[in-house]
């Protein structure tokens, strides 16, 4: 069966988001700012010395997270035979994790605007302010752990549907965990570099694959070949 330009088009944009999506995510972090201490009043100071470094990171992470997600969504198309409801769940949280991580960035879009005012003490404060909301931290908490099972439920229907193999699912549930245990900056370039890794292993995957794979419908002509022939 012909590739048709639409879903070509398709493939071509899932592919494309796999790969520069974490490739942001990784990116993003050689430019997070190191405080001398962990007070919050020593990172503040510090991104006040580098509010560049503070906006390019935040996009970065941001963009490169939406990028991701949507991108793991279109993967699911993958699998409408096998997998469907695995893919379903997984793609419609990964839209919910837009979210989660737009509100992450939105945090650090705010930070780049406060670390700028003229007065400084006035900015902290707001800052703290905006760090110290509860209701707002487990909110994105939620959201953004919905995101990234979403994506381990995207990939655990891409392996029911024959389109991926395990172990691309166990690197990115490993960078999760190890991100929620840790929670270091070492822990996140890890994870970003197992997401990276499995994504573009997923994307190789799909590329090669046939159009009935990428619709999701080698499973089902296969056992209705197997029907008829019986």
């Amino acid at each position: 069966m012909n590739w048709t330009q639409t879903d070509g088009a398709r493939r071509r944009v899932v592919m494309i988001g796999l790969i520069l999506g974490p490739a942001m995510l990784t990116a993003s972090n050689a430019f997070v700012i190191q405080a001398q201490s962990d007070s919050m009043r020593a990172g503040f100071d510090a991104m006040t010395a580098n509010p560049t470094m503070l906006l390019v990171q935040s996009l970065l992470e941001g963009v490169g997270f939406m990028i991701t997600f949507a991108s793991f969504a279109g993967a699911a198309q993958a699998t409408r035979s096998r997998g469907g409801a695995l893919g379903t769940w997984g793609a419609a949280l990964c839209i919910v994790g837009i979210l989660g991580f737009a509100l992450s960035s939105g945090r650090g879009l705010t930070f780049f605007a406060l670390v700028q005012l003229p007065d400084h003490d006035a900015g902290f404060a707001a800052a703290a302010a905006v760090a110290g909301d509860t209701a707002n931290a487990a909110i994105q908490t939620v959201l953004t752990f919905a995101g990234q099972l979403g994506i381990c439920l995207v990939i655990a229907g891409l392996i029911r549907a024959r389109a991926s193999r395990v172990w691309p699912l166990v690197m990115v549930a490993a960078g999760i965990v190890i991100v929620t245990v840790f929670g270091m900056v070492l822990t996140t370039v890890v994870a970003d570099i197992l997401l990276l890794a499995a994504s573009i292993w997923i994307a190789v995957r799909l590329g090669r694959s046939s159009r009935e794979t990428w619709l999701g419908q080698s499973y089902p002509v296969q056992v209705q070949s197997a029907r008829t022939a019986v």
